[in-house]
Protein backbone atom coordinates (compact mmCIF):
# COMPACT_ATOMS: atom_id res chain seq x y z
CA UNK A 1 0.00 0.00 0.00
CA UNK A 2 1.36 3.42 -1.03
CA UNK A 3 0.67 6.55 0.98
CA UNK A 4 -0.40 9.28 -1.48
CA UNK A 5 0.64 12.02 0.97
CA UNK A 6 4.26 10.85 1.02
CA UNK A 7 6.38 13.77 -0.32
CA UNK A 8 9.21 11.54 -1.51
CA UNK A 9 6.87 9.92 -4.04
CA UNK A 10 4.79 12.94 -4.97
CA UNK A 11 6.84 14.63 -7.74
CA UNK A 12 4.54 17.64 -8.00
CA UNK A 13 5.82 19.01 -4.68
CA UNK A 14 9.51 18.71 -5.54
CA UNK A 15 11.41 21.92 -6.21
CA UNK A 16 14.01 22.34 -8.91
CA UNK A 17 17.56 22.35 -7.58
CA UNK A 18 18.90 25.74 -8.69
CA UNK A 19 22.48 24.89 -7.74
CA UNK A 20 22.44 21.88 -10.05
CA UNK A 21 20.97 23.99 -12.86
CA UNK A 22 23.71 26.62 -12.37
CA UNK A 23 26.43 23.97 -12.56
CA UNK A 24 24.95 22.46 -15.73
CA UNK A 25 24.64 25.95 -17.28
CA UNK A 26 28.29 26.72 -16.42
CA UNK A 27 29.44 23.44 -17.97
CA UNK A 28 27.39 24.18 -21.10
CA UNK A 29 28.92 27.69 -21.40
CA UNK A 30 32.45 26.34 -21.01
CA UNK A 31 31.80 23.62 -23.61
CA UNK A 32 30.36 26.24 -25.99
CA UNK A 33 33.44 28.47 -25.49
CA UNK A 34 35.79 25.56 -26.23
CA UNK A 35 33.78 24.48 -29.29
CA UNK A 36 33.73 28.02 -30.72
CA UNK A 37 37.44 28.71 -30.13
CA UNK A 38 38.69 27.04 -33.35
CA UNK A 39 36.07 28.76 -35.51
CA UNK A 40 35.70 32.28 -34.11
CA UNK A 41 38.96 34.29 -33.99
CA UNK A 42 37.62 36.62 -31.26
CA UNK A 43 37.16 33.73 -28.84
CA UNK A 44 40.70 32.50 -29.54
CA UNK A 45 42.00 36.06 -29.15
CA UNK A 46 40.43 36.38 -25.70
CA UNK A 47 41.97 33.06 -24.69
CA UNK A 48 45.41 34.13 -25.91
CA UNK A 49 45.12 37.41 -24.01
CA UNK A 50 44.17 35.49 -20.89
CA UNK A 51 47.44 33.56 -21.02
CA UNK A 52 49.50 36.76 -21.29
CA UNK A 53 47.59 38.68 -18.61
CA UNK A 54 46.34 41.11 -21.27
CA UNK A 55 42.59 40.94 -20.77
CA UNK A 56 40.86 44.33 -20.67
CA UNK A 57 40.04 43.92 -16.98
CA UNK A 58 40.42 41.57 -14.07
CA UNK A 59 36.70 40.73 -14.35
CA UNK A 60 37.19 39.44 -17.91
CA UNK A 61 40.17 37.38 -16.80
CA UNK A 62 38.28 36.00 -13.78
CA UNK A 63 35.24 35.11 -15.91
CA UNK A 64 37.51 32.89 -18.01
CA UNK A 65 39.02 31.19 -14.97
CA UNK A 66 36.76 28.08 -15.09
CA UNK A 67 37.75 27.43 -18.72
CA UNK A 68 40.42 24.72 -18.75
CA UNK A 69 43.95 25.66 -19.78
CA UNK A 70 44.41 24.15 -23.18
CA UNK A 71 47.40 22.40 -24.71
CA UNK A 72 46.41 23.58 -28.19
CA UNK A 73 48.33 26.87 -27.84
CA UNK A 74 52.01 26.88 -28.74
CA UNK A 75 53.39 28.74 -25.72
CA UNK A 76 57.06 29.66 -25.89
CA UNK A 77 59.36 31.81 -23.81
CA UNK A 78 62.94 32.99 -23.81
CA UNK A 79 65.03 34.67 -21.15
CA UNK A 80 67.73 37.19 -22.08
CA UNK A 81 70.44 38.97 -20.12
CA UNK A 82 70.11 42.03 -22.40
CA UNK A 83 67.14 44.10 -23.60
CA UNK A 84 65.35 42.84 -26.73
CA UNK A 85 67.10 44.03 -29.88
CA UNK A 86 70.28 44.98 -28.00
CA UNK A 87 72.18 41.81 -28.87
CA UNK A 88 71.11 39.73 -31.82
CA UNK A 89 71.62 36.02 -31.36
CA UNK A 90 72.89 34.52 -34.60
CA UNK A 91 72.58 30.81 -34.01
CA UNK A 92 70.09 30.09 -31.25
CA UNK A 93 67.50 32.27 -29.57
CA UNK A 94 66.90 29.67 -26.82
CA UNK A 95 63.14 29.47 -27.19
CA UNK A 96 61.56 26.97 -24.79
CA UNK A 97 58.02 25.64 -24.57
CA UNK A 98 55.70 26.15 -21.60
CA UNK A 99 52.36 24.47 -20.99
CA UNK A 100 49.30 26.51 -20.07
CA UNK A 101 50.16 30.01 -18.89
CA UNK A 102 53.47 31.30 -20.28
CA UNK A 103 53.50 34.16 -17.72
CA UNK A 104 53.94 31.45 -15.10
CA UNK A 105 57.61 31.38 -16.15
CA UNK A 106 58.00 34.78 -14.47
CA UNK A 107 55.80 34.12 -11.45
CA UNK A 108 55.50 30.53 -10.18
CA UNK A 109 57.69 28.47 -12.51
CA UNK A 110 59.94 25.85 -10.92
CA UNK A 111 62.93 27.10 -12.95
CA UNK A 112 62.34 30.73 -11.97
CA UNK A 113 65.07 30.49 -9.34
CA UNK A 114 67.62 29.57 -12.03
CA UNK A 115 66.71 32.68 -14.04
CA UNK A 116 66.59 35.12 -11.15
CA UNK A 117 69.03 33.87 -8.50
CA UNK A 118 71.86 36.05 -9.83
CA UNK A 119 69.98 39.25 -8.83
CA UNK A 120 70.57 40.73 -12.30
CA UNK A 121 68.05 42.25 -14.67
CA UNK A 122 66.36 39.78 -17.02
CA UNK A 123 64.16 40.23 -20.08
CA UNK A 124 61.44 37.68 -20.78
CA UNK A 125 59.75 37.31 -24.15
CA UNK A 126 56.58 35.21 -24.22
CA UNK A 127 54.95 34.04 -27.43
CA UNK A 128 51.70 32.13 -27.90
CA UNK A 129 50.16 31.12 -31.19
CA UNK A 130 46.92 29.48 -32.23
CA UNK A 131 45.59 28.95 -35.77
CA UNK A 132 47.57 31.79 -37.30
CA UNK A 133 47.12 34.25 -34.43
CA UNK A 134 50.30 35.17 -32.57
CA UNK A 135 50.60 37.16 -29.36
CA UNK A 136 53.97 38.24 -28.03
CA UNK A 137 54.60 39.91 -24.67
CA UNK A 138 57.84 41.30 -23.30
CA UNK A 139 58.70 41.88 -19.66
CA UNK A 140 61.68 43.38 -17.92
CA UNK A 141 62.39 42.07 -14.44
CA UNK A 142 64.44 44.79 -12.82
CA UNK A 143 66.52 43.65 -9.85
CA UNK A 144 65.86 45.68 -6.69
CA UNK A 145 68.61 46.56 -4.21
CA UNK A 146 66.59 45.27 -1.25
CA UNK A 147 66.01 41.97 -3.05
CA UNK A 148 63.28 40.84 -5.34
CA UNK A 149 62.33 42.17 -8.74
CA UNK A 150 60.12 44.83 -10.24
CA UNK A 151 58.04 43.51 -13.14
CA UNK A 152 57.78 45.98 -16.05
CA UNK A 153 55.85 45.28 -19.24
CA UNK A 154 57.94 46.66 -22.10
CA UNK A 155 55.68 45.93 -25.05
CA UNK A 156 52.65 47.73 -26.33
CA UNK A 157 49.48 46.49 -24.67
CA UNK A 158 47.41 47.71 -27.60
CA UNK A 159 45.77 45.49 -30.18
CA UNK A 160 48.46 43.05 -31.29
CA UNK A 161 46.41 40.30 -32.91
Amino acid sequence: MVDENDTSINHENQKRDLGFCAIVALIALIALWLLLMPWIPGVAKQSLQRFHLRTPSFAVWAAQFPIPSMYNFANQYKVDDFPPGFVMMILDENWRYANHFPTRVITFFAGRYDFLSSQQDRWFTLRSSYRGQVLESKFHLEAQTEGGYKLIRIDEVEESL
